[in-house]
């Protein structure tokens, strides 16, 4: 009976660290048995067989289940909402103050509750939250927290007399700002912003004289640095979406610069000027520099309100308007042609 040959067993693949390897020639070339020359062979193949580093894992796509189960809950809460405004709106008038406060604290209460409960089921945490496994939980929470931010503003504003529109704004801060910690979205973000302008608008409200001009100018002023601030926080990771945070800021900014263009009053129509330009080739330059979209929509938009502004002045209409078309068509093609040279490198 012939027994069957020895099977050899597979040989194991293992991986040797770069520094492990280049000591292991080392000492065989200080023993003599593996000359430099070799020793460069060996490695100039290793390095030409690596191929390219591969890239980071894809992270998991959420569940069907989950999308479903997000959008049911949207449109729940659409419908609830709705369903309560109407409610409330045909007795608002009769309800009186204490009344409103009691029906505003209410719904405060019950959003902050779900928003709080969605984010504390485990596994919780603010880093956990933000896993893409956990999108659409955040999601959920973050925008019932955002609402419940919204009517905790509505509460002050009804409960503080005098100063209702002050103390909205500044609770719509803190509440958005909180909400915001615990579970950050596009829809906090949003928000957070929006409730921003609102404070500007009421301390100016409160502090500027009723003459048109200086309000004019602080408006202007204030309007633009909260656009440039907020797209400066794009950059920073307060900012879970940074895209969305580029392009609101930049449109806040850009309005503040259109008002006072068109505006006329002095001195925040030479102050909208310089907004504007400063968006011009700001944000030019800055998407040549990092390619991101929003930044050139700004610069171009910004360009073409100051060509339309100062050609208007001295042309006709549709002279103004020609010429702004040429201007656009020509940032256009540049930005086009830098895409494409950038791809080919």
């Amino acid at each position: 009976m012939v027994s069957p040959a020895p099977t050899t067993p597979a040989p194991m693949r293992q991986s040797i660290p770069r520094e492990q390897l280049m000591g292991a020639l080392d000492r065989l070339q200080a023993a003599g048995t593996w000359s430099p020359e070799q020793a460069t062979a060996l490695l100039d193949e290793l390095d030409r067989g690596a191929g390219p580093p591969e890239g980071p894992p894809r992270p998991a796509g959420v569940p069907l289940s989950s999308r479903l189960a997000e959008a049911a809950a949207y449109a729940g809460a659409a419908l609830v909402g709705a369903a309560g405004a109407v409610l409330v709106g045909q007795r608002w008038e009769e309800l009186g103050r204490p009344g409103r406060v009691a029906v505003l604290a209410g719904i405060t209460l019950v959003l902050a509750v779900v928003g709080l409960a969605v984010a504390a089921v485990r596994p919780r945490g603010r880093q956990i939250m933000l896993g893409p496994e956990h999108a659409v939980r955040r999601r959920l929470a973050s925008t019932s927290l955002t609402i419940a931010a919204g009517t905790a503003a509505g509460t002050a504003g009804v409960l503080v007399t005098g100063h209702g529109l002050l103390a909205a704004a500044v609770t719509a801060v803190v509440a958005v700002a909180a909400a915001h910690w615990v579970a950050p979205s596009a829809v906090s973000e949003t928000a957070g912003l929006g409730a921003v302008c609102l404070l500007a608008i009421a301390v100016l409200d409160e502090a500027t004289p009723d003459q048109e001009s200086t309000t004019a100018t602080a408006m202007v002023l204030a309007f633009a640095a909260v656009g440039l601030g907020w797209a400066a926080l794009s950059r920073t990771r307060v900012l879970t979406v940074p895209t969305l945070g580029l392009s609101l800021g930049l449109v806040v900014a850009l309005y503040a610069g259109t008002i006072g263009v068109f505006a006329e009053l002095q001195p925040g129509a030479a102050i909208a000027v310089g907004v504007l330009a400063v968006l011009a080739v700001g944000g030019l330059a800055y998407y040549v520099r990092t390619a991101e979209w929003p930044a050139a929509v700004a610069g171009v938009l910004a360009l073409a309100i100051l060509v339309l502004k100062f050609s208007s002045d001295s042309l006709s209409p549709v002279v103004a308007v020609f010429l702004t078309g040429l201007v656009l068509l020509g940032v256009g093609a540049l930005l086009l042609v830098r895409r494409r040279a950038a791809g080919r490198r």
